[in-house]
């Protein structure tokens, strides 16, 4: 039998990494295409976050005469630069980008401060992306600037001098924060929620770029006549079309982790000290457990969609099919992203999701219920043994196999 298995496995394997479009995408994307784009990706971000924190900010205040010292420092700071605007047409100056912020000074602004009195200056800004917010530090910074000096005056005016002084009478109970988490627990919380979401996806695609041509392509092509003709059982030929799913999963997987890792201690060693220290903190040991969670990952996915690829008429019917399969599997490892969302025992029984919450825990250095770590794999086994079933099941009926 095995034997049998070994021949069916190798002659599919053959035909697969015989097609020049199927080695390109497995090959030429996770150890070319993939490290370039994050590459450039990163280069484009760093370069865009410079190009705006260095420009120069186009800014409008208005009741200038209220407060002239707060305007003179907008004046001399050489990274802003005034437009006129009148009052009424500041939001849409800023919407238009005819200018980056504004200053609304109110009436009586510098006799409220003379006064001891507080003074509230509007700063208006247009923010609708995370990026935007530079623009409120630096546009602000002068105001903040202004604030702090006329607060030690009015300190230095009661008699309190020195820094020690002022601290203590503006904050008369501090709090010390020891945040007993380590760095890499800190950091890689974020960064193996991130990290999961690819190599689950990479899978998936790795074991579809063979599963549909393995079953419904030789329906199309009408080779699968001939092969079920043969002496061998029905149930061996799925189980050796299934190995070479697998395995061919396993390998677009492995090549992926290899050149991403390549990348992220490329990238580490020129990026912040707290990043460079959690890519050098992750051992040969937490990336062996990375990789090993593939398989449970490969094994299901591969299952599922040769089971769709058996069943499938066509190609149209296979892609279809797989893209339904593809939106479940994106919600599923989408939950790691919400909040409250940790590796306990009703999330380990939630499929794909479990997977990517074990990946985030190896990437903190946490995962410690190993206990956990085999129900997982055995839950998943049991998923994958299903949908094996039902391929055998299907490729046992003749109206399967001849598309009636």
């Amino acid at each position: 039998m095995m034997k049998l298995i070994s021949t069916m496995f190798w002659k599919d394997l053959l035909e697969s990494l015989r097609d020049r479009r199927t080695v390109i995408r497995m090959i030429l994307m996770p150890c070319l295409v993939i490290p370039l784009m994050g590459h450039f990706f990163m280069l484009f971000t760093q370069n865009n976050s410079e190009k705006l924190d260095k420009s120069t900010l186009d800014y409008a205040i208005v009741g200038e005469n209220n407060l002239p010292e707060l305007a003179k420092l907008y004046a001399a700071d050489s990274g802003f630069h005034r437009v006129d605007v009148a009052a009424d047409k500041l939001s849409e100056a800023i919407r238009n980008k005819t200018i980056r912020f504004a200053l609304v000074i109110p009436e009586q602004a510098k006799q409220s401060l003379a006064a001891s009195q507080g003074v509230d200056v509007k700063f208006m800004y247009y923010q609708s992306a995370p990026s935007h917010g530079i623009v409120k530090v630096r546009g602000t910074a002068p105001l903040t600037e202004f604030s702090e000096k006329q607060r030690d005056w009015r300190l230095a005016f009661m008699g309190v001098n020195g820094e020690t002084a002022r601290s203590t009478l503006l904050n008369p109970v501090t709090v010390s924060v020891d945040n007993v988490a380590s760095e890499r627990e800190q950091i890689g919380h974020s960064f193996g929620t991130l990290l999961a979401y690819p190599l689950i996806v990479i899978c998936f695609m790795g074991c579809a770029f063979s599963a549909v041509e393995l079953a419904t392509g030789e329906k199309v092509k009408g080779t699968l006549e001939i092969l079920i003709m043969l002496p061998i059982s029905r149930t061996l030929i799925i189980i050796s079309k299934y190995l070479v799913v697998f395995s061919l999963g396993m390998m677009y997987s492995t090549l992926c982790m290899g050149s991403l890792v390549a990348w992220l201690f490329f990238e580490g060693a020129n990026s912040s000290e707290a990043v460079s220290n959690i890519v050098q903190q992750a051992g040969m040991s937490d990336l062996f457990l990375v990789w090993f969670m593939f398989v449970p990952v490969n094994a299901l996915f591969a299952a599922i969609l040769l089971a769709i690829s058996v069943y499938a008429k066509s190609y149209r019917e296979a892609s279809g099919m797989s893209g339904a399969v593809n939106v479940v599997i994106f919600l599923a490892i989408t939950a790691i992203f919400a909040p409250g969302v940790n590796l306990t025992w009703m999330w380990a029984s939630v499929p794909v999701a479990n997977i990517g919450l074990v990946i985030r825990e190896l990437v903190k250095g946490t995962l410690h219920d190993y206990v956990m770590l085999g129900y997982i794999l055995s839950t998943t086994a049991v998923i994958a043994s299903v949908a094996l079933s039902l391929s055998i099941s299907w490729f046992r009926k003749e109206s399967v196999i001849f598309r009636e």
